[in-house]
């Protein structure tokens, strides 16, 4: 009696499971194939590492291989999938190793970007959808597209409850950049730019970030302090200025539906005017299904400013390319059954591919990666999404929220009529009011239309019930 970690798959090949357990030794074995040992006890599996039959040995020249690791098994050193390239990077925001999936997007905001450098009217892009549809992957990523041209990109997210405002962080990085254009040498574009900044900053009560930028006072704007006025004017004419360098001005804003409604309108009445204005301004954002709603309801004339496109699943033939081509980069390989059941398993959500994915290649050492590895990877990925990407929004709920949150999952992912959860609850629409609104509030919940209520993660319904189960 021993400990090891072991288990059989067949004569195709052996299947280790890497975990604790106590078994005891029915036949010596004198080699890593399955069909030449047999084990018998109980294991708590942790995870599976594949040992293809016929595995290759190590030889020095394999120690070049970057992303395999040696190791001795009963005498025979093979080469493992390294854990540490692992290619699969679930994360929030983390570009992936393929970004598949959204080309039409990604031409569509590069012509955008392009039109606008050559003085021709283009939209900006907002992306919208649940959460974990790589929204802020494909919203980072138009910032490269736009930093690869030479224009400065501002990044921020509308968090709901910030330790600085939207304005601060937006003049902050803002002021990064124009400081670097203040040299005694610039055009009178570029002094009226850094003049049109500096008298943004004094009016609106942020004249710090205007230090360092020294301009005759000739330049300086002779702003309102309304920002509604002020801030179309300052970057519209920043937008001119960096046109000489054949360059523009891009802002990328997360969670854009978050943002109070007086900044909202204000970069609303930005995009407007510097699209009349032909100047190289593109506003992009990113955000919940309620996003179009939300701008629309700030400005009518939203839907004319802007290209809408809603992200959901990948269609099949990406998922798979998400999976796959990673793994083949790096010499390895999915066997049919194991890939099928790890896209079962994502749903062709973009986050889910990657925590599945990672799972997958972490639990199988050895190329290919099999039905049996998939299956111990579809335990490992749920429990990771279970103890993070659910938990943390379950967690944010009271009692009473919960309650409310039990009775959408009867719709599965939904969405729900709020009639029929107040029915569940035995009490008025009007009373789940306040509720209601909280758990929107924690963006954990959104209305799709008047009269409805849905999940925004994908999911959340099933982990509920899982939940409960386990007494969470």
């Amino acid at each position: 009696m021993h400990t090891m970690v072991t288990r059989s798959r067949s004569s195709a090949g052996t299947s280790v499971v890497v975990g604790f357990h106590t078994i005891t030794r029915v036949s010596s074995p004198k080699s890593p194939r399955a069909s030449e040992t047999a084990w018998s006890g109980t294991a708590t599996v942790i995870m599976i590492a594949s040992l293809a039959h016929g595995a290759r040995r190590f030889r020095g020249s394999d120690t070049k291989v970057p992303h395999r690791m040696p190791k001795t098994v009963y005498g025979r050193t093979l080469l493992y999938m390294h854990p540490n390239t692992n290619p699969f990077t679930p994360g929030a925001g983390v570009t992936p190793a393929r970004l598949v999936g959204r080309d039409d997007l990604v031409e569509a905001f590069t012509i955008a970007v392009e039109r606008r450098s050559l003085s021709r009217p283009a939209n900006g892009m907002m992306v919208y959808g649940l959460r974990g549809t790589g929204k802020t992957v494909l919203l980072n990523h138009f910032a490269s597209i736009a930093g690869e041209r030479e224009w400065i990109v501002i990044q921020a997210e509308a968090a709901k409850n910030p330790t600085t405002s939207f304005l601060e962080r937006l003049s902050g990085k803002l002021s990064l950049h124009l400081r670097r254009l203040a040299q005694p040498s610039v055009s009178e574009r570029t002094k009226h730019a850094l003049g049109a900044f500096k008298g943004f900053t004094l009016e609106v009560g942020l004249g710090h970030f205007g230090v360092g930028i020294e301009i005759d006072p000739q330049y300086l704007r002779p702003y309102t302090g309304d920002i509604s006025l002020d801030m179309p004017d300052m970057l519209t004419t920043v937008a001119q200025a960096l046109q000489e360098r054949r360059g523009g001005l891009a802002i990328m804003v997360d969670e854009l539906q978050d943002l109070p409604r007086a900044e909202l309108s204000a970069l609303l009445m930005s995009a407007h005017e510097s699209n009349q204005m032909n100047a190289p301004f593109l506003l992009c954002g990113a955000g919940l299904p309620s996003l179009p709603r939300v701008l629309a309801e700030t400005k009518s004339y939203s839907e004319r400013l802007f290209d809408f496109a809603r992200l959901d699943v990948l269609d099949p033939a990406s998922a798979r390319r998400v999976l796959v081509e990673p793994v083949e980069e790096l010499g390895e390989k999915w066997d049919d059954a194991g890939l099928q059941y790890i896209l079962d398993s994502a749903q062709r959500y973009p986050y889910f591919l990657q925590v599945f994915g990672k799972a997958a290649w972490d639990t199988a050492a050895m190329s290919p990666i099999g039905l049996d590895d998939a299956k111990v990877a579809r335990s490992v990925g749920f429990d990771v999404l279970d103890q993070g990407f659910f938990l943390v929004r379950w967690e944010r709920a009271t009692k009473a929220e919960r309650l409310y949150l039990r009775a959408m999952a009867v719709d599965g992912d939904g969405p729900s009529a709020v009639s029929d959860v107040a029915t569940r609850r035995h009490t008025s629409v009007q009373s789940l009011g306040p509720t209601r609104a909280r758990l929107i509030s924690k963006g954990i919940v959104y209305s799709p239309t008047h009269g409805e209520i849905q999940f925004t993660v994908p999911g959340m319904a099933t982990f509920i019930k899982r939940a409960d189960e386990r007494g969470w």
